[in-house]
């Protein structure tokens, strides 16, 4: 078997793209034929071709290394089996074991030919390499970084939510009054059915024009319903196959948020206008009515995001970053939760360890104890505004911001334990799968990223931005075709293998693992 440069360059071309280096592969793609290969043989390499190759290399000169000249195997101990053969250490072998090859001509730099009949390696720096004792344990492999691939096209969407429980059906909402139910075939290849939820077109206060764009998506746990919200403040209720189960007519503006309690039998709902409502699911009725406003003024938000922490208690947001704490049919706050300095962003309810995580435009994260009003955590380190947080598990947190950091947080020691940049992009979206393992953000570029939260770096015990706190592993990336495109929301597949993508400009995807 052998290879031709022209090979070689195809196979550097493909690993630049799967590791994300868009730039040096457009830059190689020039100088080369590359496009000429991938034309006809793209669809037969597979994904980590190259790595592959250079592995299986180093894998040779390992066996090679164990078998004498005259074919006889040498005898091994338990010392060698423990040993982590590595590139350095076969590029070793095969010096000592092959003849110089000296790089005299237009490629030798300007110390080799002055080198060329030097010093050669002593007997015992070959020894060393031979004998190498791995001392300190190899850090594991984080794999390739893909590039993503779409595999669906869904139109002019600016929100999506896969449901939770069916694996297979995936709700779009649409700026011309419509929302949609996609039913795939079981292996999400197709569709098989689509469902249009329609909504009544009404006037704008603002553009004075005719339309009624669905804001928000919120599916039930069960599964079973979903809840649209649209522009003019309306909701409407759905089962998963479309069917319209009730119109619910309380609001007077923009629909930010919806959420369901954990036995899907009610769900809140909040406006841009800072007014919330209790839902009763079963019956459509409307069971309380809160209109918490700012004391610098009455159109400030106090916040994008509800969230239960039982299921007849709930929270939302208060003036200047508070956090109103309500039981069900009582209409004042049963407590408040003071710290934050600006509008909350995100709230997120941990039921395993019964902590409340909350983000806000004051650029802190912060962990609530039930109980108690003060927070036993505070995450300081975003510069600008928290768009999205998550928890991994009872200890680590998640979180992105437009500030283009995504960082990882342990509540347990109270420190950052990595941190990413997405080159100062900053981050619009941020959604951690199903599963937990996996936390991708869209960006104002349109590119989507995707990082492996499953195997994080080891803690580090320390809040300082240094060149110490380790990066989160890559998995993959997918850039939008469309300039000026921003990516705006993000739903993971119940099976944490597809992402679908609503996009600012460009038609929204399905994105594939």
């Amino acid at each position: 078997m052998s290879i031709t440069s022209e090979e070689l360059n195809y196979l550097i071309w493909r690993y630049l793209q799967e590791t994300g280096n868009e730039v040096s592969a457009l830059a190689l793609q020039e100088e080369t034929r590359v496009l000429e290969f991938d034309s006809k043989y793209g669809k037969d390499v597979p994904l980590g071709t190259l790595v592959e190759l250079v592995q299986k290399g180093i894998l040779y000169t390992e066996c090679d290394l164990l078998v004498e000249n005259d074919g006889k195997v040498k005898p091994i101990d338990n010392t060698y089996l423990t040993q982590n053969f590595n590139l350095a250490q076969a590029l070793q072998v095969e010096k000592e074991k092959g003849p110089n090859r000296l790089t005299d001509g237009r490629f030798a730099l300007e110390h080799e030919n002055d080198s060329a009949g030097g010093k050669e390696d002593s007997e015992e720096d070959v020894k060393s390499w031979r004998t190498y004792k791995g001392a300190e344990e190899a850090n594991k492999p984080t794999g390739f970084i893909r590039t993503l691939r779409e595999v669906h096209k869904l139109g002019k969407i600016v929100t999506c939510s896969w449901n939770p429980v069916i694996r297979s059906v995936l709700a779009l909402g649409e700026k011309d009054s419509q929302a949609r139910l996609l039913h795939f075939d079981d292996d999400n290849a197709t569709i098989k059915n689509e469902y249009e939820l329609k909504h009544p077109f009404a006037p704008n206060v603002v553009s004075e024009k005719a339309t009624n764009e669905v804001t928000c998506l919120s599916w039930s746990l069960n599964g079973q319903d979903i809840v649209t919200g649209t522009e003019n403040g309306e909701l409407r209720l759905w089962n998963s196959e479309g069917k319209l189960k009730n119109v619910l007519n309380f609001h007077r503006s923009p629909i930010i948020c919806i959420k369901w309690n954990s036995d899907s039998t009610h769900f809140i709902t909040a406006d841009v206008e800072n007014v919330t409502i209790v839902w009763n699911a079963l019956t459509g009725t409307a069971l309380q009515h809160f209109e918490l406003k700012a004391q610098e003024s009455a159109t400030d938000s106090l916040g994008v995001d509800l969230e239960w922490v039982e299921n007849d208690k709930f929270i939302i947001p208060g003036p200047q970053g508070s956090l109103a704490v309500y039981q069900m049919g009582e209409n004042k706050p049963i407590g408040r939760l003071n710290g934050h300095q600006g509008p909350i962003s995100v709230l997120k309810f941990n039921p395993s360890n019964k902590l409340l995580l909350s983000a806000s435009d004051d650029h802190a994260i912060r962990i609530w104890r039930g109980g108690s009003g003060n927070s036993c955590n505070c995450f300081l380190g975003h510069s600008q505004s928290i768009v999205s947080a998550d928890w991994i598990d009872d200890d680590k947190v998640v979180s992105a911001s437009m500030d283009g950091t995504v960082r990882l947080w342990s509540v347990v020691d109270n420190s950052l334990l990595a941190m990413s940049m997405t080159d100062g992009v900053p981050v619009f979206s941020g959604k951690l799968s199903k599963d937990r393992t996996k936390y991708a953000v869209g960006l104002m570029d349109g590119q989507i990223t995707v990082y492996d939260v499953q195997a994080p770096p080891e803690k580090r015990g320390s809040t300082n931005l240094s060149a110490s706190i380790d990066p989160l592993p890559l998995h993959g990336t997918f850039q939008s075709p469309n300039d000026g495109d921003s990516s705006f929301d993000l739903s993971w597949c119940y099976d944490n293998d597809k992402l679908a993508v609503a996009y600012s400009i460009g038609d929204g995807a399905i994105i594939s693992m």
